[in-house]
């Protein structure tokens, strides 16, 4: 199974590398150096924190895998809502690749549920790839990533970020253990999102 999941993952990677035309309006250049930033600082920490947390807690290493891989997956379509739409595509594509249907069903889930807003995560491995998304959302350069490819003014910028990482600290990480590793840039963030220009 992992060999069947690593070749699925090169080719996600493959097309956050080579995206289609954006809904953005960025240049072709742009488009693909959003994409492929996009799979480097998050999608791929994503993947690390998840494989990381499934083996430490005893949860199924290809669902969580998958789900992780996959849960964001409609964001290469700018797509509204893409924890939605997202899962439902995540369900497709295993089934068009050869998964059987009991592991697309649980991914679509892990997928629907990783931003706990509507769905919020019931099983092991959906609280998993939530707490993963979450966490990586405390990787500095995932915030030069964001402020450099948005439309809104500084100070909008600092608000909304500022509340995103509340969210997510205190209400996206299930594990004790990860929320003390994440803490350290959870106060640092705090710092730079607190920031006022005098």
């Amino acid at each position: 199974m992992e060999k069947t999941i690593e070749k699925l993952e090169e080719e996600i990677k493959n097309l956050h590398y080579n995206p289609a035309v954006s809904k953005h309006s960025f240049s072709d250049a742009d488009t693909k150096e959003f994409y492929n930033c996009f799979w480097d600082i998050h999608v791929k920490p994503v993947i690390k924190y998840s494989k990381q947390m499934a083996r430490k807690y005893g949860a199924d290493l290809s669902v969580v895998w998958l789900g992780a891989l996959l849960h964001d997956i409609a964001r290469l379509e700018d797509a509204e809502l893409h924890d939605e739409i997202g899962s439902k595509k995540a369900y497709d594509l295993l089934i068009e690749k050869g998964f059987n249907q009991n592991l697309a069903e649980k991914t679509k889930n892990v997928v629907l549920r990783h931003r706990c807003r509507n769905f919020p995560p019931e099983t092991l491995e959906e609280k998993i790839v939530a707490s993963a998304d979450a966490m990586a959302h405390f990787l500095p350069p995932f915030y030069f990533w964001i402020g450099k490819y948005s439309s809104s003014n500084f100070a909008s910028i600092l608000e909304r970020n500022n509340k995103k990482i509340e969210r997510d600290y205190h209400d996206k990480i299930f594990f004790d253990d990860e929320k003390k590793m994440i803490k350290e840039q959870y106060v640092l963030l705090k710092k730079w999102f607190n920031f006022k220009i005098q």
